[in-house]
């Protein structure tokens, strides 16, 4: 496990998780209260929280502002030539690109059948909009579980780390997803702009898959990685 910043990041993420939980089962009114509070004016709780993730969304489009490997590694700046190229390398990056292809393919299949099933359950009206937005805390949650515990797609995908990953940027449109099922401006500008940060990042990695893959990019070899993991020697 990590400790530091993304420890505390955790922490911070699991007690609002925590609250909106025993709020969401014991005093629903509350937490409603709470996203329709009137900060100034017009303004409401859930206009500031849908402008803050937006600036955080169309952050994954500046290059200088995506420094830190993992997300940041589809852009040239964080981009480090690890050799020449040669045949031989270029035979395994084929074969490393249809191994973590063929993962992302079944991690999107898993997460699409998913979101059916949260479908299945809004039909049988099991689900209200607080309990979807309840969900979407709950997997931003686990977004932040998987970069610093433990992540189980690495075992679907198989890279070694988040700053390898193959679908690292996924994990915005995964998170908002749910909110499908809540057709307005706010829900869906969120849901459109994280589906153009998977569609940058998806042309990018087609077009630059050396940059996925530390036998290209040095930036990703573990002796260059400024974090402390258990991958490390």
């Amino acid at each position: 496990m990590k400790t530091g910043k993304n420890g505390l990041e955790l922490a911070i993420k699991g007690l609002f998780l925590f609250i909106s939980l025993i709020l969401g089962i014991f005093n629903p009114d509350i937490l409603k209260r709470f996203f329709t509070y009137n900060i100034f004016s017009s303004i409401k709780t859930y206009h500031l929280l849908w402008f803050i993730t937006i600036l955080i969304l169309l952050k994954r489009f500046i290059p200088s502002l995506n420094k830190k490997i993992n997300l940041g590694k589809i852009y040239s700046r964080n981009y480090l030539e690890a050799g020449p190229d040669s045949p031989a390398k270029r035979e395994r990056l084929l074969k490393y690109m249809k191994k973590i292809n063929s993962g992302a393919i079944r991690s999107a299949i898993y997460w699409i059948l998913l979101i059916l099933t949260m479908w299945l359950w809004r039909k049988a009206q099991l689900l209200d909009d607080l309990w979807i937005f309840i969900i979407v805390i709950f997997f931003i949650f686990m977004d932040e579980f998987c970069a610093s515990v433990w992540c189980p797609f690495q075992a679907i995908i198989g890279n070694k780390c988040c700053n390898t990953c193959r679908i690292n940027n996924w994990g915005y449109l995964m998170a908002f997803s749910p909110m499908i099922f809540i057709p307005s401006f706010w829900t869906y500008s969120i849901l459109l702009i994280s589906i153009a940060a998977i569609i940058q990042w998806e042309y990018l990695y087609n077009r630059h898959p050396e940059r996925f893959y530390e036998l290209y990019n040095a930036n990703l070899m573990c002796r260059n990685c400024l974090k402390k993991c258990s991958m490390r020697a």
